[in-house]
């Protein structure tokens, strides 16, 4: 199963995305951390991007064993890179949304460029409910 939908490049639209993200995963057991990908790859395309500034961004899904999900932007920032936590401990505020993903995450990755949009994805492991499958009758051999 895989869905898209694009939303307007608007803070108000995060929730809207998260929403979206955990009412098709609500039978997993993984819904809070889709929701939680979601949530962070749509606040990074709209606060560094072109999406942000009177565009759009698209969340793409899949259900398929593993979860993918995917945030695309409109480009114009730089490239989406998993900064290291601070070595001095600090407790910053912003750019930590990327690698607390990559803690949840099996696989993360990035495809694009600042010129042309940026995909950000991950997959997540632990999808164990699917829609249910109609029985497949076999005939008796002859």
């Amino acid at each position: 199963m895989s869905w898209r939908r694009v939303f307007a490049g608007r803070v108000d639209q995060i929730p809207a995305a998260r929403h979206f993200a955990m009412y098709l995963f609500a039978e997993t057991a993984i819904a809070d951390e889709v929701g939680f990908v979601v949530t962070e790859l749509a606040s990074n395309a709209v606060r560094h991007t072109l999406s942000g500034q009177g565009g759009s961004f698209s969340v793409e899904l899949v259900n398929n064993g593993l979860a993918y999900v995917a945030v695309s932007d409109l480009g114009g920032g730089g490239y989406p890179t998993v900064r290291p936590d601070p070595i001095d401990g600090s407790n910053r505020e912003h750019g930590r949304g990327l690698l607390a993903i990559s803690k949840l995450a099996v696989s993360l990755g990035v495809h694009g460029s600042p010129e042309e949009g940026h995909t950000v994805w991950a997959d997540l492991a632990g999808v164990c409910n699917r829609p249910a499958q109609p029985p497949v009758e076999v005939a008796p051999a002859i």
